[in-house]
């Protein structure tokens, strides 16, 4: 009983990242990346590691045309770990794609942004 009692107030081990499962992806100018990244970052479900977006933006600025770069991040969506890819691929001088990959949670989390992203823009 005593150990019932016990392992009722002992912190349970950390749950691993869940597994990538989905992708999204949109064509972005180079200079709206950061903006989206930072809105991103601001929603509420979502922790990123700090300074992301400035990183993502810099390796941007140095990518040729054809050129592939991805980062892959520890993120939390709604409190649980998981892992997220952002992949870039330089279609055209300052116009790169991106992809996101992560959970279908996640995935879905972020194309709702992507949208509203879109439509503020005018898109």
């Amino acid at each position: 009983m005593l150990k019932f009692v016990t392992d009722l107030f002992k912190p349970s081990a950390p749950k691993p990242p869940a597994p990538i499962s989905s992708q999204t992806s949109m064509n972005f100018d180079t200079e709206e990346v950061t903006p989206f990244l930072i809105q991103l970052a601001n929603n509420p479900r979502f922790v990123f590691p700090e300074g992301v977006a400035q990183l993502v933006q810099q390796d941007l600025q140095e990518m040729a045309v054809e050129e592939t770069r991805r980062w892959k991040l520890t993120c939390d969506l709604d409190r649980q770990p998981i892992h997220l890819e952002i992949e870039a691929f330089m279609d055209d001088v300052n116009a790169p794609d991106l992809s996101f990959f992560s959970t279908l949670e996640a995935v879905q989390e972020i194309e709702q942004e992507l949208e509203a992203f879109a439509a503020a823009k005018g898109l």
